[in-house]
């Protein structure tokens, strides 16, 4: 299978109807977070438009995640919490869930992993947290001080549409307030070659990012 179909199959973002997707329980009212959303994917073909890779590597705090590489077990040992994960085979998903506050409100984070990636993580979600959300127990929190979560490209919850064009341009695929960003290129591995993929969802609310989603993937 694509690689860009499987991510697509996992991409997690928010809808302004996400309470009514989430995974979890209730707790003194609100609905409980623990799990990564899943989307309803749009049925046009995906192509890869963006010209260069986008989001390689990002930092959590002081610790540098570096996609393809850095394993999820060693974020979970830099910030405690516990490791979650669904589906077999393909629909494999793992992730590590972290959360935290800024100026604008709570947000929730996931660094995730699939069945092909195998323990090194491939991508991230993250996105605001609404009034009646929680974040699960089994989630980790970050405090403001240590520095929150820091994109190559300077994205950030809260950003308008208008900025975020400056720094991504026309998308490969709008499907409502979904905004799809493909990139594709060969590379030579070890004599062999191989297929990179990088992509990156947008989730707008009123004008302004309320979720942001990218994975990457190497494969032959």
């Amino acid at each position: 299978m694509n690689r860009i179909v499987r991510a697509v199959a996992v991409v997690a973002a928010i809808t302004s109807a996400c309470s009514a997707q989430t995974i979890g329980g209730r707790s003194s009212g609100k609905t409980v977070i623990w799990a990564p959303t899943k989307i309803d994917w749009p049925e046009q073909n995906l192509s890869p438009t963006v010209p260069k890779e986008m989001i390689g590597a990002l930092r959590v705090a002081d610790f540098p995640v570096i996609l393809e590489e850095t394993e999820l077990e060693g974020a979970r040992k830099r910030f405690g919490g516990t490791v979650g994960s669904r589906g077999d085979g393909g629909e494999f998903e793992a992730w590590l869930c972290l959360h935290g506050s800024d100026e604008s409100g709570p947000w929730i984070f996931w660094l995730t992993s699939g069945e092909l990636d195998g323990p090194a993580i491939m991508g991230f979600q993250w996105r605001r947290l609404s009034l009646n959300e929680t974040p699960d127990r089994r989630c980790s929190v970050l405090p403001p001080d240590q520095g929150g979560i820091e994109l190559p490209l300077r994205l950030h919850l809260g950003m308008t549409e208008a900025d975020m064009l400056k720094i991504l341009g026309k998308p490969s695929i709008v499907s409502g307030k979904k905004l799809i960003y493909c990139h594709e290129h060969q590379e030579t591995i070890h004599n062999l070659p191989y297929t990179a993929e990088n992509m990156i969802t947008i989730v707008l609310r009123g004008g302004t990012i309320l979720a942001i989603e990218a994975s990457k993937a190497t494969t032959n």
